[in-house]
């Protein structure tokens, strides 16, 4: 199917890149569009919300059939216009982080326009629930990325063509940085903005827990959303699990949550052994429609399983965890959770500095997120770039990050120290330590992903 996706303020379809990629790899065609004057460089910045409506109208003229369409932020006001204009070529409209527009209204307030464009405000102007999970390496990526907003696309008024069909249209809001139940309340209470969603007579609310910028924090998420949704979808959504919630399922004690993903390392005797137990995990994979990473050698076998590009974890993780962990007891094979362990890289920039591609090209990886560079293959470590901090002399620019099984990760700090290191910053143990090499280089020893969801992880 065709899903035509709107990015809102300050952002170009390029914003959709680690969603696109989903949707069409789920078997459908992702039409990602730049609003006219939204493009990077020097271009005319003096469209009007007209024009930003028309190019999405064509958009939707140029697909052969019904198409869902998925607006962002202020675009979903643009999106809802275009709905008006087309609503028997919509299937579905799904607002994410955003209202339709209010007839008669700007799509939005508390903006000022200079020169005729609207800039991304200094961060400090956002609330922390717009930042979450992006993190001073994302904002900085979209500080470099962001393109000022013509004021004419969200400063001029809305006008509906006054056709009622658009209420026919199903719609779904995904709530991100708010919660769907505070949506709820502020339709129930009377807010303007939020009134048009009343006359819309098939109405579904959907939760991705974030800041505002999902398609940026939170990919994956948001595709199995737009994914779920009817037409293309049944409306299912797979929803995320937590460490915590992965650990209190029952059958897992031998498996520990690291970065990207859920672990276990069982020990075998020989090649054959262990062929014979990856043979039964591609069963298991098979029966349960869900695929982990298999690392065989003869004298164990590593298995990681993870439903996210990120590493998150989902139901189907549990259930594939638990089916591996009862055939290895039935082959009477011997869990170790202190042989599982990740490394990763993290590359420290300056501000106006973009060295990401770099690294990526050198090493072959795709870039994932706003702040990530991936082995395809996932054999390699994975790369993480972050702000440089001023004044922080003596220090290398990159620091290797080691993800180990809580239970074990003071005994690696204590390891590294005896071995000549020292601690640079125990601030945020047993979450993580910093350590300094002899030489100076950094080393975060870290067992957070194990905590997430618990007590340690909300302190």
């Amino acid at each position: 199917m065709d899903i035509v996706l709107v990015p809102g303020m300050w952002l170009g379809g390029w914003a959709w890149y680690a969603v696109a990629p989903l949707l069409e790899a789920a078997g459908h065609r992702p039409h990602p569009v730049t609003l006219p004057g939204m493009e990077r460089g020097d271009v005319d910045r003096s469209a009007t919300l007209a024009d930003a409506v028309a190019a999405v109208v064509a958009q939707i003229d140029a697909c052969d059939g019904p198409v869902v369409l998925v607006g962002h932020s202020a675009a979903c006001g643009v999106a809802s216009l275009a709905v008006d204009a087309r609503p028997d070529r919509v299937a579905r409209a799904i607002y994410v982080a955003g209202f339709p527009a209010t007839d008669g209204q700007p799509l939005v307030r508390g903006y000022e326009p200079v020169d005729g464009v609207v800039p991304l405000p200094a961060w400090s102007q956002f609330d922390d629930a717009d930042v979450r999970d992006l993190g001073e390496g994302g904002m900085a990526a979209l500080t470099g990325a962001a393109v000022p907003t013509p004021w004419g696309i969200v400063g001029d008024a809305a006008r509906f063509a006054g056709d009622e069909r658009r209420y026919d249209v199903p719609v779904t809001a995904i709530a991100t940085e708010y919660s769907s139940a505070d949506l709820r309340e502020w339709i129930a209470a009377g807010a303007p903005q939020v009134q048009e969603f009343t006359r819309i007579r098939d109405l579904t609310f959907v939760d991705i827990p974030t800041g505002h910028w999902p398609m940026l924090t939170r990919p994956d998420d948001l595709a199995e959303a737009i994914l779920a949704q009817p037409p293309i979808g049944t409306g299912r959504i797979r929803a995320a699990v937590s460490a915590k919630r992965f650990h209190e399922a029952p059958g897992l004690e031998e498996w520990r949550v690291l970065y990207w993903g859920a672990y276990a390392f069982y020990a075998t005797g020989s090649f054959a052994e262990a062929a014979r137990f990856t043979a039964a995990i591609g069963d298991i994979s098979a029966a349960v429609g869900h695929e982990p990473d298999v690392d065989v050698r003869p004298r164990g076998v590593t298995v990681r399983t993870f439903t996210r590009s990120d590493g998150g974890l989902s139901e189907s993780d549990v259930d594939l965890a638990q089916r591996v962990s009862a055939v290895a007891r039935e082959l009477g094979l011997r869990s170790d959770p202190t042989q599982v362990q990740q490394v990763g890289i993290a590359v420290a920039e300056a501000p106006d500095a973009d060295s990401r591609p770099f690294w990526a090209a050198a090493f072959g990886y795709d870039e994932l997120g706003l702040t990530d560079a991936v082995d395809r293959h996932r054999r390699g470590p994975h790369l993480s770039f972050q702000p440089l901090e001023s004044g922080r002399s003596g220090r290398g620019r990159m620091h290797v990050d080691v993800s180990v099984p809580r239970e074990i990760a003071e005994a690696r700090v204590q390891a590294a120290v005896a071995a000549g290191g020292r601690v640079a910053d125990a601030s945020h143990a047993p979450m993580w330590w910093t350590l300094a090499s002899p030489d100076n280089h950094g080393v975060d020893i870290a067992a957070w992903p194990d905590f997430e969801g618990s007590d340690h992880d909300r302190a």
